[in-house]
């Protein structure tokens, strides 16, 4: 059995959640008219390298021609050169218009895999399969595809260029999560603590009375903590396919958190510095009822809600300031916040004064 969540409109494609799916990929391409003897290129994470084999294998015995091309997943190698590889792989393998890409892997994978699809032969089909909980509930959803860029100083700017490109279908299957390594796993509920700020009270208790039975990888409540968190993004998704009003809200916490992400001297995944930046964005609002709230939730996943916390030395206020005014949501000169105003009320496109700034990033550790 599985559920499907739906994202409408311009960019649609559905999500299908269930245990097992993925080793049903074959009905799906059945189900997308995917004919058999189809070239299929796999973008593989290597770090899931017996996933992937075990879908080759499957759909080598339905008849498909399979061909693979690793990618290592880290921040500094999700560049240009990964992209190029990935061209190298399509053209080796003969894939044509009509052929198909499978993103493999976390969202790093899926975001490169995305952005090569999109490109070569100006646009191939692609299915995404992630394997990491912030893959399944945040980054495979909603079209978004992207790579890092480097800076005029060397260091990286984060998902600076990209496409949008909606996969055939996203394929979450909660048995994967069983290889994810702890850190990834708690890493991956900063996406669905930020969804639950943006949906509601509700949504909110749910994560607080559920903690251990999600680390603990209890399969009804993985389901259900997938459903909610992807229901969450598709709708926001279906209005604002190319973010230009309600989709910035799923920002919340990316403007600072990026820039804690990108500082090399910083060893944060995604979700570690998307937690902190939920922390410094609920600071920013002024309210300390909402912040004590978020921390203990975060502080209750293992997640860290500041630099000390995270056992990371600080990087100055004004360190972080300059990479900020990188981000993608930097408008003619004026960089925009997502604020949370409280549980399920988050108001996008804010300018906040300097100092509320400088004092978020102070309360988060920066010095």
């Amino acid at each position: 059995m599985s559920r499907v969540v739906s994202v409408t409109g311009e960019f649609a494609h559905d999500v299908r959640i269930g245990a097992g799916i993925a080793l049903r990929l074959g009905d799906r391409l059945r189900e997308h008219r995917i004919a058999t003897g189809t070239r299929v290129l796999l973008v593989v994470d290597s770090n899931v390298v017996p996933h992937a084999e075990r879908m080759r294998a499957l759909l080598t015995a339905e008849g498909h021609h399979v061909h693979r091309c690793d990618v290592v997943a880290s921040e500094d190698r999700k560049t240009m050169p990964a992209v190029e590889a990935i061209w190298a792989a399509a053209l080796a393998s003969g894939l044509t218009r009509h052929d198909l890409m499978i993103a493999i892997g976390g969202g790093l994978v899926g975001d490169i895999a995305g952005f090569a699809a999109a490109s070569y032969l100006r646009g191939v089909s692609i299915v995404q399969v992630p394997t990491t909980l912030l893959a399944m509930v945040d980054a495979s959803t909603g079209g978004k595809t992207g790579i890092n860029l480097r800076l005029p100083d060397g260091s990286l700017g984060k998902n600076l260029a990209g496409a949008f490109w909606p996969p055939l279908e996203v394929i979450a299957d909660p048995t994967l999560l069983s290889t994810l390594p702890d850190r990834e796993l708690r890493s991956g509920l900063a996406e669905c603590v930020k969804h639950a700020i943006i949906d509601g009270e509700e949504h909110f208790q749910f994560l607080e009375r559920s903690i251990d039975a999600i680390l603990a990888l209890d399969p009804a409540t993985l389901d259900d903590l997938l459903h909610r968190s992807v229901t969450v993004k598709a709708a926001i998704v279906s209005k604002d396919p190319r973010e230009r009003g309600v989709r910035a809200t799923l920002n919340l916490g990316h403007t600072f958190g990026h820039a804690l992400e990108t500082a090399e001297s910083l060893d944060l995944t995604h979700g570690e510095a998307v937690a902190i930046g939920l922390v410094a964005a609920c600071v920013a609002s002024g309210d300390e009822g909402l912040t004590a709230r978020v921390r203990a939730l975060l502080g209750r996943i293992g997640l860290p809600v500041g630099l000390l916390g995270a056992g990371t030395a600080a990087v100055s206020v004004t360190e972080v300031l300059r990479r900020m005014g990188w981000d993608k949501k930097m408008d003619r000169g004026t960089l925009r916040f997502v604020v949370p105003r409280a549980i399920g009320t988050v108001e996008p496109g804010v300018v906040l004064p300097d100092a509320t700034v400088q004092a978020a990033l102070r309360a988060i550790g920066c010095g």
